[in-house]
């Protein structure tokens, strides 16, 4: 079997879903052939054993999805098409299309598209792009139930989706400190929804009481990360808050390693992989009681309203200040993701492709 992948969101640096085609392709490939196909040449191809790139030039995702990308999956003969970014199925194209729906933080999140030009058009175009891909695919995947329930809210067919987690990868072992002082991490990257400027004003009350401790952000945006330094200048903490942009992993197991805990109070999300990742490294986690969250981080985590930036601090100082209590978290993260693996995410997306 030939399998086919949209590898748009993997031409960059490889964060989201460009780490999900990554990882699921990597696997995937041990057993089946795996054609990616880019939009451009990828900043970091991803290779190996029966993985073949093709790159399809052009600016506009109409032009790849509608015109290109049916054409190249004839000239290559695909036998199953994986559309792996939400949306984006060609409407005419012989091979059979599975969809996978990360999330649906487009519609949820208030204002999302604020930072487009036609902020109208572009959700509704969204809209009716992510409609007509879920009625062209033969099977809709998702990461979490919370996602299905989304789905089905807005008129899917119940029995058209699938629910697949996403797995993890063995932590790597390092040696070097990336960040020398003690720090508190936040690793999901610049967004809307990371609700990261509440985030630094919960982490100002927890510096007044801990100032030997700095507070980590990865992550690159263009539009909201001058904002958020403007923000940590005007609470003077440019000293203690620190933007260290994308990293790739071996500085991401450093800081992963090295963290005290990881404070994560996104406002939605569609799986959580920064929290996996955390709980891999035996890092205590702070996190939103909201959205797919809640499934991947029960039992071992302290749940915080995210809206509440006293609670998110108070959360912050209860594992700094409490022992105990952190190596009991660590304790229940290590139990928690046995049940995660990128094998057998991989084992259950071939039986479907088979199906």
């Amino acid at each position: 079997m030939k399998i086919g992948f949209d590898g748009r969101y993997a031409t960059g640096d490889l964060v989201g879903i460009g780490n999900y085609i990554k990882y699921l392709v990597n696997n995937i490939s041990e057993s089946q052939k795996c054609v990616i196909f880019y939009s451009k040449k990828p900043k970091y191809p991803i290779e190996g054993k029966n993985i073949e790139g093709v790159i399809l030039k052009t600016q506009s995702d109409f032009i790849f999805e509608q015109i290109l990308l049916p054409r190249s999956l004839k000239e290559y003969k695909i036998d199953v098409f994986h559309q792996t970014g939400n949306v984006g199925i060609p409407v005419f194209t012989c091979a059979k299309s599975i969809l996978t729906v990360h999330d649906l933080i487009p519609f949820e999140v208030k204002n999302y598209f604020s930072f487009s030009k036609s902020p109208f058009f572009s959700k509704y175009l969204y809209l009716f792009k992510l409609y007509s891909s879920c009625l062209k695919a033969k099977k809709i995947v998702t990461d979490s139930e919370y996602t299905k329930k989304g789905l089905i809210n807005i008129g899917i067919c119940s029995k058209k989706i699938e629910v697949i987690r996403l797995g993890i990868n063995i932590p790597k072992k390092v040696n070097f400190r990336f960040i020398k002082s003690d720090y508190i991490l936040n690793n999901g990257g610049i967004d809307i929804r990371k609700n990261l400027d509440l985030l630094i004003r919960s982490f100002e009350i927890v510096h007044k009481k801990k100032p030997e401790y700095k507070l980590i952000i990865t992550g690159e945006n263009e539009e909201i990360l001058p904002k958020l330094k403007e923000l940590v200048s005007e609470l003077h903490l440019k000293q203690a808050v620190i933007f260290v942009g994308y990293v790739d992993d071996l500085k991401l197991a450093s800081l992963l390693k090295y963290a005290r805990c990881l404070c994560y109070p996104s406002l939605l999300e569609g799986f959580g992989f920064p929290i996996l990742e955390a709980f891999s490294y035996g890092v205590p986690v702070i996190t939103s009681n909201t959205s797919s969250i809640l499934e991947i981080a029960k039992d071992a985590s302290i749940f915080v309203n995210p809206n509440d930036k006293y609670q998110i601090a108070k959360a912050m100082l209860t594992i700094l200040n409490d022992n105990k209590l952190a190596e009991n978290l660590r304790m229940s993260g290590f139990e928690k993701i046995k049940g995660f693996s990128w094998k057998k995410t991989a084992n259950e997306y071939i039986y479907l492709y088979n199906s």
